[in-house]
């Protein structure tokens, strides 16, 4: 049940993710696009998406960043394997249970099951997630509202697992924070990380990674501790779907697209010197839907529009296309390999990963409406600071 209104702040005792009781970590840099992308990397290999059409055009830009981004999140927890993970030291547990910050001042922006959850929490989650997303300096301010109330449903679901996480007392090792800060450190001050990045402080960044973790970790214990795939159901698959694994006349490549032609060229100049790092440089400055995959994308013969698919077709394996102009932007490709026939046995695991994926998303979702259409949540639209229109409903 989900109410918008306005109630005087109160008094609250939830809990606390910023000690770092138990993890003594110096504070760090930055926490942006990048970073997450590194951190989520580390519990799966995304694969490749599938033959879907060339439409970058499709939704708003806006929107499609924001159901990229989210969607990944969860994506990214997928390929976990299902090993039970100890529920982490009591001293955490402890730690974890006292007030949320006490120099939060901020107001509170909904109250969830009672907990009061206040704006800097939610600027802490919007920031961590869309910081260097340069294409926000581009949007409208109707845009900007879309793209907030979307990241603030997302900021509820989250919420609402946490709690449900912290009742259970499942909390993330010392050795699993520690490792998710240092990869997201070495992710952000290395080779060609970019120097404007927005800057979040210690404490508010292992907030993040700690509610991220908390997240991840409540789904694979809780919500997909049983799940699994069976030899039938691959072997169906497949033949359902055996005329894509025969297809000879597609192409993996990866794509680059940006909106200025200086900027197209500089970055041909940058993979020409690297081509090992164009999937880098694609997470990092494209502005195509695919550059989360680092620009991977797998097309059939004549699903691009021409001028793209005739600097595509003569490449060889590795090789990389000149800047390319079209309606949608500036393009520079580079050719990862050409779809070949593949039999059972050289798809089987790749299948059986995609089964697992879809089936681990499905109970991800089902748990989250069902959480959702539980839950008790008051909405104070007037301190959200931005005009909401997300999906949660006003009601008793």
């Amino acid at each position: 049940m989900v109410q918008v209104g306005n109630v005087p702040d109160k008094e609250e005792k939830i809990y606390a993710y910023e000690t770092d009781s138990c993890i003594g970590l110096a504070p760090s840099a930055r926490f942006g696009k990048k970073a997450v992308l590194a951190f989520l990397s580390s519990f799966s290999q995304l694969a490749a998406p599938e033959s879907g059409g060339y439409n970058p055009r499709s939704i708003p830009q806006s929107l499609a960043i924001i159901h990229i981004v989210m969607k990944r999140i969860f994506t990214a927890l997928l390929c976990f394997s299902l090993s039970v993970i100890p529920a982490g030291c009591r001293s955490q547990s402890a730690a974890l249970s006292g007030t949320e910050n006490a120099n939060d001042s901020s107001p509170v922006i909904v109250e969830i099951n009672g907990y009061p959850e206040r704006l800097a929490a939610f600027e802490r989650f919007f920031q961590a997630r869309l910081s260097d997303f340069t294409a926000q300096a581009q949007m409208n301010q109707t845009d900007k509202d879309q793209l907030r109330s979307r990241l603030f449903d997302e900021f509820v679901r989250r919420q609402l697992v946490v709690r449900e996480a912290l009742k259970k007392n499942i909390v993330p090792t010392e050795d699993e924070i520690r490792k998710a800060i240092e990869d997201q450190h070495k992710q952000t001050n290395g080779e060609g990380s970019d120097a404007n990045q927005t800057t979040m402080q210690g404490t508010e960044r292992r907030a993040e990674i700690l509610n991220d973790l908390l997240t991840l970790k409540f789904y694979k214990t809780e919500i997909l501790k049983d799940v699994n795939i069976t030899p039938q159901e691959i072997a169906s698959y497949y033949q359902q779907n055996q005329a894509q694994y025969q297809q000879q006349d597609g192409f993996y490549v990866r794509e680059i697209r940006v909106p200025d032609e200086a900027e197209a060229q500089k970055l041909y100049q940058q993979a020409v010197a690297k081509p090992d790092d164009f999937g880098v440089l694609a997470k990092q400055h494209s502005k195509a839907p695919t550059a989360i995959n680092g620009g991977l994308m797998l097309y059939s013969a004549q699903q691009l529009p021409p001028v793209l698919e005739q600097a595509i077709t003569p490449l060889k394996a590795g090789e990389l296309s000149k800047v390319i102009k079209s309606n949608y932007g500036f393009h520079i490709f580079k050719l990862e390999k050409r779809a070949e026939p593949r039999g059972f046995e050289q798809v089987k695991d790749e299948i059986q990963e995609k089964l697992l994926r879809t089936k681990n998303q499905s109970l991800i979702d089902q748990f989250n409406q069902r959480a959702l259409n539980e839950a008790q949540v008051n909405i104070y639209k007037d301190r959200l600071g931005f005009a909401y229109s997300g999906n949660l409903k006003t009601g008793a």
